[in-house]
């Protein structure tokens, strides 16, 4: 009988036209933003899922977004012994919109840092934190700069 009931829930809710939450695509509304390699990549393409799931002006059809992430470390403020005390996670990426035959690219960078723990392995939890910051800001940049981008094409 439970199973009959089970049956009937799940054709029921497939006729009304029922999809599952994440189910599909990595796309940000009509936007698909390829696959970034590397844990950094992950965050900022989940980063720029969020702030492009409404959209940009003037885009109906389908679009792709495709980034290319170059992540660097500088150490600074060393003390006597040469141990880090600070650190800084500095991104950059190239992008490039394709959409209905046309494309716009451009650059933008973001920069987070974060002190050094003394404890030992701690400071892998703070350079994850400050990189995924750091994507953080560099989604939001790329967002806005192509909305600016996006305006002026109107």
């Amino acid at each position: 009988m439970k199973q009959l009931a089970l049956a009937l829930l799940v054709l029921t809710l497939s006729a009304c036209g029922f999809t599952p939450l994440y189910a599909g695509g990595g796309g940000a509304g009509n936007i698909n933003v390829e696959t970034i390699e590397g844990r950094a990549g992950h965050s900022l393409r989940k980063a720029l899922l969020q702030e492009l799931a409404p959209g940009l002006p003037g885009l109906d059809g389908p679009a792709s977004l495709n980034i290319v992430l170059d992540e660097r470390i500088g150490r600074l403020a060393l003390q006597p012994d040469e141990a880090a005390t600070r650190t800084d996670i500095i991104v950059s990426a190239d992008y490039v919109l394709a959409f209905e035959g046309n494309a716009l690219s451009g650059t933008s960078s973001a920069e987070t840092s974060f002190l050094v723990p003394d404890a030992p392995f701690s400071d892998i939890t703070a350079q994850i934190d400050a990189t995924d910051r750091a994507m953080l800001l560099l989604a939001r940049r790329i967002a806005d700069d192509l909305r600016i981008k996006m305006a002026n094409a109107e």
